[in-house]
């Protein structure tokens, strides 16, 4: 008798795991990225991102996952093989210290609700000291892009990044910064 097929965890991708290739570019050394499939368009329910966790390879604060009711976030809803589990959280470490597992709800295109997990950093270590990391938000656009999110999740992305770009180099004689003009920014 032939074996069966492999169990599957349901995973929802909503930061640089949607395209881990994306932050390949600024971090260096990256675990090898499994072969995950592309999954579906989904929205996580009564979340939010905050950017709260200073990473020190992002040169400022990530995204992390918190409790929003009401609130929702975009990504892709992916089945990962229960064997895969492992080099998964090895590279959501590495993207952005995602360590932690975290229980969510998700409305898929079909409007079906299923119970996933996402990893996010830890609440331990949470500040607003600090800069948001450009870069960081930068390649989330990039990453969303690539893994065809809808065209206004992509665009408010790029936008966040241009309003962290502007505010953080604003200079107190009233001078504007240059706009961005990085890769992922239009």
């Amino acid at each position: 008798m032939a074996p069966g097929p492999a169990a599957s965890r349901p995973w929802f991708a909503f930061s640089l795991d949607l395209a881990p290739a994306a932050a390949s570019r600024h971090l260096h050394g990256l675990p090898p990225v499994p072969d995950f499939p592309e999954g579906e368009l989904a929205e996580a329910l009564d979340v939010d991102v905050v950017y709260d966790v200073h990473v020190a390879n992002w040169s400022g604060r990530v995204a992390r996952l918190v409790d929003a009711p009401g609130h929702s976030v975009v990504g892709r809803l992916r089945p990962v093989a229960s064997e895969s589990w492992p080099a998964l959280a090895r590279l959501e470490t590495a993207l952005a210290l995602a360590t932690e597992e975290r229980p969510v709800q998700v409305r898929t295109a079909s409007g079906t609700v299923v119970d996933a997990l996402a990893f996010t950093p830890s609440a331990r270590d949470t500040s607003t000291q600090g800069p948001v990391s450009e870069a960081f938000l930068i390649t989330l656009a990039v990453a969303a892009e690539r893994a065809r999110l809808p065209a206004d999740v992509v665009e408010k992305l790029q936008a966040e990044a241009r309003i962290v770009h502007a505010v953080q180099h604003a200079r107190v004689d009233g001078h504007r910064p240059p706009t961005p003009t990085k890769p992922g920014i239009k």
